[in-house]
């Protein structure tokens, strides 16, 4: 199990399988997982808050639900001032860069700053292009939609 942390609160790293995993996690404080593990979401994970977002490594755009589904998720969690977040994908590279990668940039972080966070904890973490993306694609759906909301309001 590694873990690599990208702020005070939120971290990306390989899977939880064993007992001793969820014990190290635990230690470091981690309150909320985010599994992005197709086909693996084991009992270890009932063992803190968590959603399953199962997707092979396909290097793929990510569909916009799955993305509102993390951001509510770890909106959520950041609400509870002493919450931890892992995303966790099999090995800790791609998928779970990624979406830490998408969750910076929830917090304010920029394109290049949020990239950077990220390889900076993993040099070898990978952001792909089409996760990442998707990403932007559907933060500027979000914001788009909020700004209606609110010109509609006004109205």
């Amino acid at each position: 199990m590694k873990v690599f942390w990208v702020s005070k609160r939120l971290a990306f790293g390989s899977a939880i399988t064993t007992g001793g995993h969820v014990e190290q996690l635990q230690a470091l404080g981690i309150t909320h997982v985010i599994n992005l593990r197709h086909g693996k979401h084991g009992k270890q994970m009932r063992q803190f808050e968590h959603l399953w977002l199962p997707f092979r490594d396909d290097k793929k755009p990510r569909p916009n639900w799955s993305h509102r589904d993390a951001m509510r998720f770890y909106r959520k969690a950041m609400r509870r001032p002493k919450s931890k977040v892992l995303c966790m994908c099999h090995h800790g590279v791609c998928r779970s860069a990624s979406l830490a990668y998408f969750l910076l940039r929830e917090d304010g972080l920029s394109i290049v700053k949020a990239k950077s966070t990220v390889l900076k904890a993993r040099p070898q973490a990978r952001i792909v292009p089409a996760y990442w993306r998707s990403g932007e694609d559907f933060r500027s759906l979000y914001q788009m939609r909020q700004l209606m909301k609110g010109k509609r309001s006004k109205l």
